[in-house]
């Protein structure tokens, strides 16, 4: 089954399994994954775009019935202008990002008297 034909919680579920995948990646990788996520939703922009304004129709009237807050419909609305941009740009400041990987580590320690002690060791 598709993405597309999943429900919410599915999605949602797939999202978080694959990030935490993506969280143990390399530095490289983890940029590569997102350069290729930003440029396949470019590829597919105006199908994005076409599938999201028929999501609207069907929000708009679950918000009109009172099934649906009028902030997420909002929050819903990827033709609005400079949302795609926006999420695009977002992908790539992500990707841009200083890789923290072992560049800091805290270090932790129990005293004698129970107090534990952290300190960042570089």
């Amino acid at each position: 089954m598709s993405l597309t034909e999943s429900s919410p919680l599915d999605v949602a579920k797939a999202a978080s399994l694959s990030s935490q995948s993506l969280a143990i990646l390399p530095a490289k990788a983890r940029n590569d994954a997102l350069t290729a996520i930003h440029q396949a939703l470019q590829d597919a922009k105006q199908a994005i775009l076409a599938a999201n304004a028929k999501d609207l129709e069907l929000a708009t009237k679950a918000a009109e019935d009172g099934k649906l807050s009028q902030s997420v419909l909002k929050r819903l609305d990827l033709g609005k202008t400079g949302k795609w941009e926006d999420m695009l740009k977002g992908i790539l400041d992500v990707r841009d990002l200083e890789d923290p990987g072992l560049v800091e580590v805290l270090h932790h320690s129990i005293l004698f008297d129970g107090q534990i002690s952290i300190s960042s060791i570089e």
